[in-house]
C-alpha cells in the first residue's frame, strides 16, 4: 500500500466550495473567487466574480467555472477569460469536459447544455431529470445517473437518444475515472464496474457494507472514498492517506500520486505519495502528448471549416490552399474542376 504525506497546507480566508487538481496545480473555489495554485502552493492567478463560485472543472488547457447562474471558461495557464459567461435561470448543477473538446452542463430542470471549448453554446438537449453526470464513454456517449437510480447512456450524435444500460438501481455512484466507476446498491454493497453503452464490460463487488460514500476519487493506488462525515478511507485497504479522523468537505486526485483536500473553513492540503510520483510524471507526459494531438485536431478542424467557407464564397484559390495543406486531394481536384468551369 502506498504511503501518503502532506507536502504543504494553507489556511485561506472564506469558505471553500470546491477543489480540483491537474498537471498545472490546484484550483480552489472560495467565496466569490477562483484561485489557481501551482504544485508548490504559490498563487498562479486569481479570478474574482460578483457571485459565489461553487464548481470548477479542468481539461488541462481550459477551465470551466460555475458561479451564480453562469458558466465561464478560462485559459488554464494564465486565467484569461475565453468567454463572457453563459447564464440561464437557476444556473447549472455541474459541468463536465467533453472528450475531444467542449463542455456539457445540466441545468436544474431536465436539459443538458452543450458548449464549445471556449464556452460558446452549441445546443440544448431535453433528456429528462438527471441526478448526476457520471462520465463519457466516448465523445458521443454520456453516462448519467437518473433520479430513479438507473444508469442511462445518452447518445448525443444526430437526433439524441438514450437507453438504460441495466435495470439495477443504485443509491450512489462515483464519476467515471479511467473507464471505471464505483456504485452502491440499496443493501449497502459497494461495486466497481467498467460500463459500456449496453451494460458492463466487467463488474464486481468489492465491499459488503459499512461504507456511506459521499464522494470518491481514483488515485494511482485505487479508489479513495469520503464518507458522509468527511472522513477519507481507501476502498479496499485499511488506510486513511494520513488524514486520520480529520474531516474534509471536498477532495480530488490527479489520478496518480496527488490528493488535494479542503475543509469548509478554508484548510487546504496537498498530499503526495512518493512511491507513485513516477507514475504522476508518466501521466503528465501522456497528458502533454494528448494535448498536442487535440490541438492539432482542433487546428485541422478550423482549417477545414475555413476551406468550406472559402468554397461557398467562390474563393477558389483560398479553398485550394487550405485543402492542399490538409492533404485532401479529392477536394483539391473537385475545386480545380469548379474553377475551370467558372472561367
Amino acid at each position: 500500500m502506498s504511503e501518503w504525506r502532506v507536502a504543504w497546507s494553507h489556511q485561506i480566508d472564506g469558505p471553500v466550495n470546491d477543489v480540483k487538481v491537474d498537471s498545472n496545480g490546484m484550483l480552489i473555489c472560495t467565496g466569490q473567487s477562483l484561485i489557481a495554485l501551482r504544485s508548490d502552493g504559490t498563487t498562479a492567478w486569481r479570478s474574482d466574480h460578483i457571485f459565489d463560485t461553487y464548481s470548477a472543472e479542468s481539461s488541462e488547457s481550459v477551465v470551466a467555472l460555475l458561479t451564480g447562474t453562469s458558466i465561464h471558461v478560462f485559459n488554464r495557464s494564465t486565467g484569461s477569460p475565453l468567454s463572457d459567461g453563459r447564464s440561464i435561470p437557476g444556473g447549472y448543477r455541474e459541468a463536465l469536459y467533453r472528450t475531444g473538446g467542449g463542455w456539457i452542463a445540466p441545468d436544474r430542470g431536465d436539459h443538458l447544455h452543450l458548449f464549445r471549448e471556449n464556452g460558446r453554446g452549441v445546443r440544448r438537449l431535453r433528456v429528462g431529470p438527471t441526478r448526476m453526470l457520471v462520465g463519457w464513454m466516448d465523445r458521443e456517449h454520456l453516462l448519467c445517473l437518473d433520479n430513479d437510480g438507473l444508469l442511462r447512456c445518452i447518445r448525443l450524435h444526430g437526433e439524441h437518444a438514450q437507453r438504460i444500460i441495466e435495470n439495477r438501481r443504485w443509491t450512489w455512484c462515483s464519476r467515471l475515472s479511467g473507464g471505471r466507476m464505483l456504485m452502491l446498491d440499496s443493501s449497502g454493497a459497494l461495486f466497481e464496474g467498467v460500463p459500456n453503452p449496453f451494460g458492463w464490460d466487467e463488474i464486481s463487488r468489492i465491499s459488503d457494507g459499512g461504507i456511506d460514500p459521499h464522494r470518491a476519487i481514483r488515485a494511482g493506488d485505487g479508489w479513495w472514498i469520503m464518507d458522509l462525515e468527511g472522513r477519507i478511507r481507501h476502498s479496499i485497504e485499511d488506510s486513511d492517506a494520513g488524514f486520520g479522523e480529520d474531516s474534509v468537505d471536498s477532495f480530488h486526485s490527479d489520478g496518480s500520486g496527488v490528493i488535494v483536500s479542503a475543509t469548509r473553513e478554508g484548510l487546504i492540503r496537498w498530499s503526495e505519495s512518493l512511491s507513485l510520483s513516477g507514475k504522476r510524471v508518466d501521466n503528465l507526459r501522456l497528458l502533454q502528448t494528448e494535448e498536442r494531438k487535440r490541438l492539432d485536431w482542433m487546428q485541422r478542424t478550423s482549417m477545414f471549416e475555413s476551406a468550406q467557407e472559402a468554397e461557398e464564397e467562390g474563393l477558389w484559390s483560398r479553398a485550394l490552399e487550405l485543402y492542399r495543406a490538409l492533404g485532401r486531394e479529392e477536394d483539391v481536384r473537385r475545386i480545380l474542376g469548379l474553377q475551370e468551369g467558372s472561367e
